[in-house]
């Protein structure tokens, strides 16, 4: 297997005068691989990308991009396409200017640059607003002449800190799509810095989840989504039910809202865990064999538009559900194998955590 493209091993580096930065961070971004990067404001996910695009240098660690070390290298040697969330596109410039600066600072003829800055424009689908300046522009066409600013002298790598926020809803899911077709078309090796989980599970090939400066865990979506390793990942990734519970047998534990049947396990008898359920694997009636079933006192049923969120209380707890049945709610059950086991217990029931935006 080829080196990665971005290698960071053991980074760290704190802000002045405070605790504040990230730690020991070991992350590696392959050719043609998108990374994305989550956590809750100040976890150092975009303290990271300034210290991959060479704006900040850390205190220990190193950092490889094409298999070179570039502590010491300025940002502009470092041969890395930026984008940032306010584009910085330059206003008196046509949007073919504005894709042709970079090959402008670096000495190249104007003729080759403009036939580069074209083509770059065209692959990313604006081949007919060229002589417009940002102005003239809707938000996802500056966003694009930004990505083709970036990528249009080849960089080794793509960094992207939060190109999205700035647009609208219906605008932000058309571009998701779109950013992840040019990532392909030029095979480059991007880290994409965002708050938005659906952005990142959706486009990403990995997802990182950083918290207090380092990452919890880094894996595809689903595995991230279904598989977390710790409570604090699933209580940030989507939305679950997260009980604290014993292990009573094999099969067995037990929990606030009472006995739950799990696949087969090897814990310990008595060992504290906390069990996981995603709302929408709650299924709606009694389960074939009465095994995992619950009735309770339906206290929240909110339509959704294409699904409805609903929340039982039962027993000394609570089940959040999620469904697109419309049918009366009496009792729920939770199919054994959709119970994921956590290391850890917490007294207190925990719902949803996520950052769904």
């Amino acid at each position: 297997m080829s080196a990665p493209v971005i290698d960071l091993r053991a980074v760290t580096f704190t802000y002045p005068g405070s605790n504040a930065g990230v730690f020991d961070i070991d992350l590696s971004i392959n050719s043609s691989e998108l990374v994305a990067i989550i956590g809750p404001s100040g976890c150092g996910k975009s303290t990271l990308l300034r210290l991959i695009a060479g704006f900040l240098s850390p205190s220990r660690g190193a950092i490889q991009i094409g298999g070179e070390d570039v502590l010491g290298i300025p940002p502009r040697k470092r041969n890395l396409g930026i984008v940032f969330q306010n584009y910085a596109l330059f206003p008196h410039m046509t949007a073919l200017e504005n894709a042709a600066y970079p090959l402008k600072v670096r000495g190249v003829s104007s003729s080759m640059r403009r036939e580069r800055a074209r083509e770059t424009l065209e692959l990313v689908g604006l081949g007919t607003v060229l002589d417009r300046v940002p102005a003239g522009l809707s938000g996802g066409q500056q966003q694009r002449v930004a990505l083709a600013r970036a990528l249009v002298f080849r960089p080794r790598a793509l960094l992207l800190d939060e190109p999205l926020s700035a647009l609208d809803a219906a605008l932000r899911v058309e571009m998701r799509d779109e950013i992840r077709r040019i990532q392909r078309e030029f095979n480059i090796a991007t880290l994409h810095i965002t708050h938005d989980q659906q952005e990142a599970l959706s486009m990403a090939d990995r997802v990182a989840v950083m918290r207090q400066g380092q990452i919890d865990q880094i894996a595809p979506p689903r595995e991230l989504y279904e598989h977390p390793k710790t409570r604090e990942v699933a209580a940030f990734v989507g939305e679950a039910n997260l009980w604290p519970a014993t292990v009573i047998s094999s099969t067995e534990i037990e929990t606030p809202i009472g006995k739950i049947v799990t696949d087969r396990q090897t814990l310990a008898i008595g060992a504290r865990v906390t069990a996981m359920v995603r709302p929408e694997k709650i299924e709606l009636g009694a389960s074939s064999d009465g095994s995992n079933t619950f009735e309770g006192e339906l206290r929240r049923d909110r339509f959704l538009g294409s699904t409805r969120r609903f929340d039982m209380a039962i027993a000394g707890g609570e089940i959040m559900g999620e469904t697109d049945a419309s049918d009366a709610i009496a009792s729920v059950h939770i199919p054994r194998q959709c119970v994921h086991l956590l290391p850890g217990g917490n007294e207190e029931h925990v719902e949803n955590k996520g950052d769904m935006k």
